[in-house]
């Protein structure tokens, strides 16, 4: 959209994972192409500017389960208030993370802004676009890392004490997550996408309806009856072979063709609130590579399609 303002805003938390390195993640994608990205497109009248960083406070330790719970309860409060400025002046947010953790705040600072703006019932629509559902809740069978648990959150499930923060009490509606991406799931995770009827597209189902189908009707149902969209994409969506410097690769993922296409319809989605891109490990990588795919993917979430 011609009219809308953008604010980059760097998430350098990777607290929540056992892997060291996404933390440099917001760095890594500003010196891989960002920097310029932005210059460029500010010098063509795009209204975008590059807000910095919300640091953490907390540093990595042993603490409770899991991985990054403490870190995450000193964190989302700084990260949501950071938050509130943008989105009260309906600004989109473009979030560069850090561990897949930092939407705890992100997404339930975007619903507060909503119900303080709209009303109190107001709900958002969330594409998350990822190898991974992210809906894992602490136990035996689980990795116990908090960057697998952002949606169990979000979806009002029992991840820590997160609840006693008043600012990480919005939920998401199961009927407006919408998946895109998923391969590697575990049987916790399949039985809640079905008890729950969480609408899911897999990378077997981007195979068979193509990925411009696959987009119009995620984003379509995502924003049905909600009152403002997030995307959040987790790079490690994307196959190994196009984005290796990740966490949890698994084969067969998205072509970066495919992911370009997913930022074009955000790009033109109404009512876009904030978008976030996640899990981009530096110490991972090979000559920077998955850090420019990020770069070049946030162009096009910011310039638009070509024509």
């Amino acid at each position: 959209m011609e009219d809308r303002r953008w604010e980059i805003i760097g998430a350098p938390f990777g607290l929540g994972t056992s892997y060291p390195g996404t933390e440099k993640g917001p760095a890594a994608i500003r010196d891989a192409g960002l920097k310029r990205i932005v210059e460029y497109l500010s010098s063509s009248g795009v209204e975008l500017v590059d807000g910095g960083d919300v640091e953490p406070e907390a540093s990595r330790g042993s603490g409770r389960m899991p991985t990054g719970l403490d870190q995450m309860m000193a964190y989302a409060p700084a990260l949501v208030k950071w938050l509130d400025v943008p989105l009260e002046a309906g600004t989109v947010p473009v979030v560069l993370g850090g561990d897949h953790s930092i939407s705890i705040a992100s997404v339930s600072a975007v619903i507060r802004s909503l119900r303080m703006r709209n009303s109190p019932d107001a709900s958002v629509g969330l594409v998350w676009v990822d190898a991974h559902p992210d809906l894992e809740t602490p136990g035996p069978e689980s990795t116990n890392d908090l960057n697998a648990m952002p949606i169990a959150h979000l979806l009002g499930r029992e991840v820590g004490n997160l609840r006693d923060l008043p600012d990480l009490t919005p939920t998401v509606h199961p009927e407006h997550l919408v998946y895109v991406g998923i391969r590697d799931v575990v049987d916790e995770e399949r039985a809640a996408i079905h008890d729950l009827g969480i609408r899911c597209y897999t990378m077997t189902d981007i195979e068979r309806l193509g990925i411009v189908e696959v987009c119009s009707e995620a984003f379509a149902r995502a924003a049905e009856g909600s009152d403002g969209l997030v995307l959040s994409l987790d790079i490690d969506a994307l196959d190994p072979t196009v984005a290796p410097g990740v966490d949890y690769p698994v084969a067969g993922g998205l072509t970066f063709r495919e992911a370009m296409v997913i930022m074009e319809f955000a790009h033109r989605s109404k009512g876009l609130a904030l978008v976030e891109l996640v899990e981009v490990n530096p110490e991972k990588d090979a000559e920077d590579e998955t850090s420019k795919v990020a770069a070049r993917l946030l162009h096009r979430l910011i310039a638009g399609p070509v024509l």
